[in-house]
């Protein structure tokens, strides 16, 4: 009778686990993305300069999912002439599995990026393509472009290995909220990137 009961227990413990992990899940990992614009709009070429490590900006892919919608957060260093910078991107968006191989997102939100000197003094905010000084969080979150991130990952088991594309607005920001600026800037172009994961639940 008592190991009914233990055997009845351990299994309604495992199907809300089972239910859950197949809800929401937890990936982490780093990303590398390339410095150097790639545009989409036409033919997609090889860049100069891939192979070239100092070409790349490195730093943690955090993606927390919820049935189909996902929040993406990435960080990114990159070492500039005499400097140092890093950039960050707030991602909300869907993400969809494919045959159980694939997961294909897309997800939008604002990307900052500071500047520093080469000993990390002086840290300078970019806003409107300008280096400004002596910017509060709120005016720097409020200024940052809207920027899209488009991310294609094969799933080998709990690991998560792709490549993403970054790109930015036409010139959206939460400041001025000018509508016509919302969609991507092909023309300018994105910068791609890879990423590893490793999917905690």
């Amino acid at each position: 009778m008592r190991k009914t009961i233990l055997v009845v227990l351990m299994i309604l413990a495992l199907v809300p686990a089972g239910l859950f992990a197949g809800i929401l899940s937890l990936s982490l990992g780093a990303t590398a993305q390339y410095n150097g614009a790639v545009s989409v709009a036409d033919e997609l070429e090889w860049q100069d300069g891939f192979e070239d490590i100092e070409n790349w900006a490195f730093g943690p892919d955090i993606r927390l999912r919820l049935l189909f919608a996902e929040v993406g957060l990435a960080g990114l260093y990159s070492s500039i002439d005499d400097g140092h910078q890093l950039s960050g991107i707030l991602t909300g968006g869907v993400s969809f599995d494919l045959l159980g191989l694939l997961r294909i997102g897309l997800g939008m939100g604002p990307r900052m990026s500071v500047q520093f000197d080469s000993d990390f003094a002086n840290p300078k905010v970019m806003i409107a393509d300008n280096l400004e000084p002596d910017v509060d969080f709120s005016t720097a979150f409020m200024n940052a472009p809207m920027t899209y991130r488009a991310t294609v990952d094969l799933k080998l088991g709990k690991l998560l290995f792709g490549l993403s594309y970054i790109i930015d607005s036409a010139g959206f920001t939460f400041e001025e909220q000018d509508w016509e600026k919302m969609l991507p800037d092909f023309e300018e172009g994105g910068t791609v990137g890879v990423s590893l994961l490793y999917t905690l639940f």
